[in-house]
């Protein structure tokens, strides 16, 4: 048997040895009789007992601390399959109690068991309101991005084709998932005489008050979209002017005589050098697109070579 604890206890042992005969030391010099050196070793060794027995607490309540939280964490995800809503999980009074005791431990124990038996009792028709809900949630998502302004540059190997076909897909699937958890649901009440709940309504309710809830966050999204477009609006208007202006200027002032002079130099010594290229490395290596583009900056006839 494994024992890796053995060389710290040895070595408190060599601690109490030499503690111990300090201490007798002490007391050959203070000529105690031998009772009163029983009376201090007795003392001495009660003081020490209820030492370890604090630390054993402790070490056994960190022990419920640790285990209590795992189990809450498992409790956690078991309401999440369950769709339990946050009435239900306050009637769990337990769960926020901090007196870590083994009667608390028993208490979280009990809920687990009981949600298991909850889920396994109705798993099929749980394992369709999860895919329906994680349908429905990928509809919300596709949804949320229709108003994405950057989609539309992110469009990558069709990736917008592709989503509005996820998002056909899910749409078509949504109703026949109601379809058949509205029948395990109304075959449930029947059996049991008492409603189906899923976070604490029932199935239809649940749809209902969803498709509300998109429907306001598709309005507030458009009309989110519209002040966007808005305010982007007299930046463009504002860009658009101060083009128009700068046009107007350069109409307005024409090049001076000199400068003419000097860009149509420009041009000649560019033809210059174009023939001068096509006599080595042949007609191909001429400049034409050059001179057309300093004739576009010139913007006045030029005087051929």
């Amino acid at each position: 048997m494994s024992r890796p604890w053995l060389p710290s206890l040895k070595e408190i042992g060599g601690d109490a040895e030499r503690a111990f005969k300090e201490l007798h030391s002490c007391w050959d010099k203070e000529n105690l009789s031998k009772d009163e050196k029983c009376k201090n070793i007795a003392a001495i060794r009660q003081e020490l007992l209820l030492f370890w027995q604090e630390k054993i607490h402790e070490g056994k309540l960190s022990v419920l601390k640790y285990e209590v939280k795992n189990i809450r964490a498992e409790i956690e995800i078991w309401w999440e399959k369950c769709f339990l809503s946050e009435d239900e999980k306050q009637e769990f009074e337990d769960y926020k109690s901090i007196n870590y005791t083994d009667q608390l431990y028993g208490c979280h124990v009990e809920e687990l068991e009981r949600l298991k038996r909850k889920f396994y009792r109705n798993e099929s028709l749980y394992l369709l309101i999860k895919k329906h809900q994680d349908t429905w949630e990928r509809v919300v998502n596709m949804d949320k991005q229709l108003y994405n302004p950057e989609r539309l540059f992110q469009n990558r190997g069709a990736q917008l084709l592709q989503e509005e076909r996820d998002r056909r897909a899910a749409q078509k699937d949504l109703p026949h998932l109601e379809e058949l958890i509205k029948k395990e649901t109304e075959l449930f009440e029947r059996e049991h005489g008492r409603p189906f709940l899923i976070y604490g309504k029932c199935f239809s309710d649940m749809i209902l008050h969803q498709k509300e809830l998109h429907k306001e966050n598709q309005k507030s999204l458009k009309s989110a979209r519209k002040k966007c477009e808005n305010c982007c609006a007299p930046s463009n208007a504002a860009k658009m002017t101060t083009s128009i202006s700068k046009l107007k200027r350069k109409l307005d002032n024409p090049p001076s005589p000199v400068a003419v002079q000097t860009k149509q130099a420009r041009v000649a010594s560019c033809d210059k050098l174009g023939s001068r290229r096509g006599e080595v490395c042949g007609p191909k290596l001429r400049l034409p697109v050059r001179r057309k583009l300093i004739e576009r900056t010139v913007n006045v006839p030029v005087i051929q070579p």
